[in-house]
């Protein structure tokens, strides 16, 4: 970068690894500068990213305001340094930040770890937990978020579940991988509890499930409602806000004669009122004094593969 940018450093810009801060004393002249630089590295094939540039801005946070006067004691190369009140001021100031909430705690290889995930359309968010501390509480050691490529936005919800759970063992592998303790996956998606139960996946999943292998884990559910920090990491790549169902992570094709219930169903007529407010639309209310006989006739039908106790037995002394 300080190669290809020699002939504007310390005169329109500023370059710190792979980011370049370019200044002017007017936007005139700081809409050249811009031209130029751009122009610069076309020529020389390199390529910005532009969600994560901004132009244009009267004003811009540097990080160190509280370092500065620590920074200041390097400035003209000296040989010695000549310690002052206001550096020690600054290096007592950075002691306290760093050990003060709302800091994350180191994590502990002796303590098992908590990995909360969560995934929308656009992105998703993981949190990577323990139990520190006399009580124990529970601790965030890391936060991962990232968006999702047009490829995985097209996955089914299960999936775009799963591919978090994947993306946040890759980021802490070097923590997750060979843990001390299992660890505990938290997602919102309870068909993800039998991941490891399920005989026939697809292909990518089948990739994944191999990537697993690697790992101690059990995978728990967690309603949405208290998977609120992994929750609000993926709604950074939010466009706006979903609100999906649970889909099976199994394809449609291999559920065989699926069964269904309508109103003829019912052992009686359907109750014409008494449904309570805030109903969904679409589904059939029964009241609480038919329920019981709604649930007998719904598990005494042979239809319904669950032919009561009595078959059940019979069932299972023919195929032994």
């Amino acid at each position: 970068m300080h190669e290809v940018l020699r002939n504007f450093l310390h005169k329109s810009i500023l370059v710190y690894i792979d980011d370049i801060l370019i200044y002017s004393r007017s936007m005139a002249e700081h809409q050249c500068h811009v031209a130029e630089v751009l122009h610069r590295l076309r020529t020389y094939h390199l390529f910005l990213k532009a969600e994560k540039c901004v132009f244009h801005q009267p004003l811009v946070q540097f990080l160190g305001s509280i370092t500065s006067p620590l920074t200041n004691l390097l400035r003209n190369k000296p040989k010695a340094l000549t310690w002052t009140p206001a550096a020690t001021q600054a290096f007592d100031t950075l002691k306290k930040s760093f050990t003060t909430a709302p800091l994350l705690v180191h994590p502990d290889p002796e303590l098992p770890f908590i990995v909360e995930v969560d995934a929308s359309t656009t992105g998703v968010g993981a949190v990577l937990s323990q139990q520190q501390g006399n009580p124990r509480k529970l601790h965030p050691c890391a936060f991962f978020s990232c968006k999702l490529n047009p490829a995985e936005v097209n996955y089914d919800i299960g999936n775009r579940e799963l591919l978090a759970i994947k993306l946040a063992l890759e980021e802490w592998r070097h923590w997750l991988e060979g843990a001390k303790h299992p660890f505990t996956v938290l997602t919102n998606h309870k068909n993800l509890e039998y991941l490891r139960a399920v005989k026939r996946l697809n292909p990518r999943q089948a990739r994944w499930a191999l990537f697993f292998t690697r790992f101690h884990f059990t995978i728990l559910y967690r309603t949405g409602s208290k998977n609120v920090k992994a929750d609000a990491l993926f709604r950074i790549h939010s466009l706006e806000p979903t609100n999906e169902d649970p889909e099976p992570i199994l394809p449609e094709k291999l559920f065989a004669n699926p069964i269904s219930w309508s109103e003829e169903t019912l052992p009686e007529p359907n109750a014409p009122t008494g449904a309570l407010p805030g109903c969904p639309l679409g589904l059939q209310f029964v009241p609480r004094a038919r329920r019981t006989t709604l649930i007998h006739s719904m598990h005494t039908s042979l239809g319904t593969g669950h032919p009561g106790i009595n078959g059940t037995l019979s069932l299972l002394k023919q195929s032994c």
